[in-house]
């Protein structure tokens, strides 16, 4: 009769033990909570902006709606969106501040440009349990900045992009042609300038000159001129669309410049910097972009324009939904919010680990793996990211691109991967 007993008893343990292990490690779940600085008003950026703060929070509610059909515990919420207007470091410092401090938030999506991203994480570097991800930045500096390990980014570096505007440059020039680059003077514009530079002169290349110009200025005269005078069979351009509509006069008329001679980057892949420096001006331009790389873009954009029909719609706007959803998969992943558990969480996720491979539309089975104690690889709809250590993607693909009359044009038979 004892034996009996004990045999129902063990047998119960066992189905207890049993039923346990069928639980989420982490189905107590913990409440993550998300912020965005980006810029949604002001000249330049407000469509990016806005399109990437409306991408992260599609990203929040969909891992959201994924976590209670999961029946995991805890929450990911959108807290507040900052408006950077136009990124002016001062006010993205005063808005990732505000999310830091007084809305108490894990994560800060943003922003916009490497040098705002690069307030962001000095915020980030001296804040407890709060992690940045850049979702457009792309400068060098990022990679080098001492965050604490609370700055990452889901685009790719432009040591990657200066690879690909040499491969570019070289295919329609030659390898050891002479080349001017001119760059805007910033974190983005200095750090790519300078990036194409070694990569070119490594390739065999040479640098005919470099000439940098502030935004802003009243005239970009003396900037063309120098540029003109250089020895070059091309021209490399890394601005924005703002003052190159101000410099691009200013070439034209010097009567020796060629705009199909000219390579610049990704902030002139949209049609609204067409317009804003004017498609005659344009005519002949070239360049090279990052590119999604991730899966199934084409279906989650007709899901993101239906649940955010008035969105403005930029080519990166992917890459603001794959930080989101990162982000709360990083808290269900570490089941605590301090600094260090975000940052182990996100590598966790993002496939430094390995485990199932999950796309954007299977975030349900994504959270039950990650809230059972289980690493992911999340195949965001714009890249794959492994973040190394420092906080950046491993890979990325870039696309050239060209405009004829006012029309951007794509030849993926030219697009470059790493």
């Amino acid at each position: 009769m004892k034996k009996s007993k004990a045999l129902v008893l063990a047998a119960a343990i066992a189905a207890s033990a049993l039923l346990v292990s069928t639980v989420p490690a982490n189905a107590a779940g913990v409440d993550i909570r998300v912020g965005t600085v980006q810029p949604m008003s002001g000249a330049g950026f407000a469509s990016y902006g806005t399109g990437l703060a409306n991408a992260a929070a599609f990203g929040v509610t969909s891992v959201q709606a994924a976590m209670t059909a999961a029946g995991v515990g805890g929450s990911c919420k959108m807290i507040a969106q900052e408006d950077s207007v136009s990124d002016a470091p001062s006010v993205v410092r005063e808005a990732a501040t505000k999310l830091a401090k007084s809305d108490k938030v894990n994560f800060i999506i943003g922003s916009l440009t490497s040098g705002a991203s690069l307030e962001v994480g000095t915020v980030t570097a001296a804040a407890s349990g709060v992690i940045g991800i850049a979702s457009a930045a792309s400068s060098p500096s990022l990679t080098t900045f001492k965050d604490n390990d609370t700055l990452f980014r889901t685009y790719p570096s432009d040591l990657l992009q200066a690879v690909a505007l040499v491969k570019a440059v070289s295919k329609a020039n030659g390898n050891s042609s002479w080349v001017t680059v001119g760059a805007i003077n910033n974190s983005f514009g200095t750090g790519l300038a300078t990036a194409f530079k070694r990569a070119w002169i490594k390739n065999g290349g040479h640098i005919g000159g470099t000439v940098l110009w502030n935004a802003g200025a009243a005239s970009y005269d003396s900037e063309a001129a120098a540029l003109v005078k250089t020895k070059h069979d091309a021209f490399v351009f890394v601005d924005y669309p703002d003052s190159f509509a101000k410099l691009a006069p200013a070439l034209a008329r010097t009567k020796k410049w060629d705009a199909k001679i000219t390579f610049m980057t990704e902030a002139f892949n949209d049609d609204s910097a067409v317009k804003t420096v004017g498609a005659s001006l344009m005519n002949g331009i070239r360049g090279t972009s990052a590119k999604t790389n991730g899966t199934d873009a084409a279906g989650w954009k007709t899901a993101f324009t239906k649940a955010y029909p008035k969105n403005p719609g930029t080519f990166v706007d992917g890459s603001g939904f794959d930080a989101a959803v990162l982000a709360c998969l990083a808290g269900i992943s570490a089941g605590g919010t301090s600094s260090k558990a975000l940052a182990k969480g996100l590598r966790n996720v993002g496939g430094v680990n390995g485990g199932t491979a999950y796309t954007w539309d299977q975030l349900t089975a994504a959270v039950k793996d990650v809230a059972a104690g289980k690493p992911v690889t999340y195949n965001g709809v714009w890249g794959y990211t492994k973040f190394d250590r420092a906080g950046d993607p491993m890979g990325g693909a870039f696309e050239v691109w060209s405009i004829k009359d006012g029309v951007i044009l794509h030849d993926s038979k030219q697009d470059v991967q790493f």
